[in-house]
């Protein structure tokens, strides 16, 4: 069982930094990889495919800004439980991030954290309650 971070673009990893910190103290396990919703789909597809195809247990963060459609493409794509991560930025500094996430329509059960500066450990600690649950 692990947190898999995905990310909408490497510019995004940078605001993650927090989260990586609080996985190494807590001694959380955790990957990371860079698959757009938009200019990767067949491979965040695949990737998201294979995942549930291994029966692998994990908790996953979509790191998104701007639209930030990879949150939704994500829980829609497995079963697996999924958390929104707005990345400020843009004309609306993460606002339209974080809405397009909060709002998923009905059958998409996207959670999502706050926009703010600690929004990467709650995240990441979100992620880690959940992961306890299951006994990790």
């Amino acid at each position: 069982m692990k947190v898999i971070v995905i990310y909408g673009s490497p510019n995004d990893k940078p605001f993650m930094e927090p989260a990586r910190e609080y996985f190494a103290q807590e001694g959380v396990p955790y990957e990371e990889t860079v698959l757009s919703a938009h200019r990767d789909l067949p491979e965040l597809i695949k990737f998201l495919g294979d995942l549930e195809a291994s029966g692998e247990k994990a908790v996953i963060l979509a790191v998104a800004g701007l639209s930030a459609a990879l949150p939704g493409v994500v829980v829609m794509s497995c079963s697996l439980p999924v958390i929104g991560v707005p990345v400020p930025g843009g004309p609306l500094n993460g606002i339209d991030a974080l809405l397009a996430i909060a709002q998923c329509p009905g059958g998409v059960p996207c959670t999502t954290v706050g926009l703010h500066k600690k929004t990467p450990v709650n995240a990441a600690m979100a992620a880690h309650r959940i992961l306890k649950l299951a006994g990790l």
